[in-house]
């Protein structure tokens, strides 16, 4: 997942309870549980890197679990982002532009995704073993992270199918039936995809992960393909 160290610069003018300073608490998660992984993560370093008080830390958070969880959201906003930036290209060319390639698609957000994840191999193992370690309110975070991405998928799918319907080409003409992808099967898609990579990860593979596309990208394209023909 992606990450940014906290700003250099001087502490914002803003007073303590700015989300100014929120923002630097969780920048400063990140970057410690990046390098030294969360059971050795304490409040005070994370004010420490932060440069703010602990009053400021308990304005926003009630402990050092609540400022994990808020991490993990945020670092999940990096590969978001660059998947929705990698396809932006094809969504945004309109009419005049070339047929799409639903595969060619799929297989670039893949790539984009993995290369995020892979980018802070350390972080990412983290926060995907971490996570589960906190009972009812970290699978319930987990829970919400993930189907973010399902909506994603689900939205990306359904732009690209109507593109591709309207005057596609490429190498998959078997999914001119494709309207879209139902959400419990983008969830289960998406869930699917993070334990592959959870168990690269934890097999000493987190900075490889762009191994994995053609993997996912297969995965993603039968799916998408089962979609197209519901009732076979």
């Amino acid at each position: 997942m992606s990450v940014r160290a906290p700003s250099s610069a001087p502490a914002s003018s803003g007073g303590s309870g700015s989300p100014a300073h929120r923002d630097r608490l969780v920048q400063a998660m990140i970057a410690l549980v990046a390098d030294r992984g969360y059971a050795a993560v304490t409040v005070a370093d994370v004010v420490a890197t932060a440069r703010v008080s602990k009053r400021t830390f308990y304005q926003h958070f009630a402990d050092r679990e609540d400022c994990f969880l808020a991490a993990y959201v945020a670092a999940a906003e990096g590969p978001l982002t660059r998947i929705a930036e990698a396809v932006a290209p094809a969504v945004e060319a309109g009419d005049g532009a070339p047929a799409p390639d639903l595969a060619a698609e799929v297989d670039t957000a893949t790539r984009a995704y993995l290369d995020a994840l892979a980018e802070q191999p350390a972080l990412t193992r983290t926060l995907l073993t971490e996570i589960s370690g906190l009972g009812q309110r970290g699978w319930r975070v987990r829970r919400e992270v993930l189907n973010r991405f399902a909506d994603q998928l689900s939205v990306l799918v359904g732009l690209g199918a109507a593109r591709w319907a309207a005057g596609g080409s490429g190498t998959v003409p078997e999914l001119e039936g494709l309207q879209g992808i139902p959400r419990p099967t983008a969830v289960a898609l998406v869930g699917g995809i993070n334990e592959l990579v959870l168990d690269a990860v934890e097999d000493g593979r987190g900075d490889r992960l762009g191994e994995l596309a053609p993997t996912v990208t297969g995965l993603v394209l039968a799916v998408l393909d089962r979609a197209a023909r519901p009732d076979v």
